[in-house]
């Protein structure tokens, strides 16, 4: 299986983490207090930092790691 990070473009803005052939997942909370759980499809570079790319409501979302979303 497949470990590690595998980079999407040529200058390196997108990647992808790999664990044994599965890509991250990340939890986040909204507004209401609810935690959400959801597969990462690829990070991007924003500045210093870096953005996830998810799925939340039919919707496809850059979001931090720190980020309250709606209900």
């Amino acid at each position: 299986m497949r470990t590690g990070t595998y980079y999407l473009n040529n200058n390196g803005s997108r990647w992808v983490h790999l664990v044994e052939g599965k890509k991250d997942k990340i939890t986040l909370l909204t507004k209401s207090g609810k935690e959400i759980t959801r597969v990462v499809d690829f990070w991007e570079s924003f500045g210093n930092f870096a953005t996830a790319r998810i799925s939340y409501k039919g919707k496809r979302l850059n979001v931090f790691m720190n980020e309250v979303l709606e209900d």
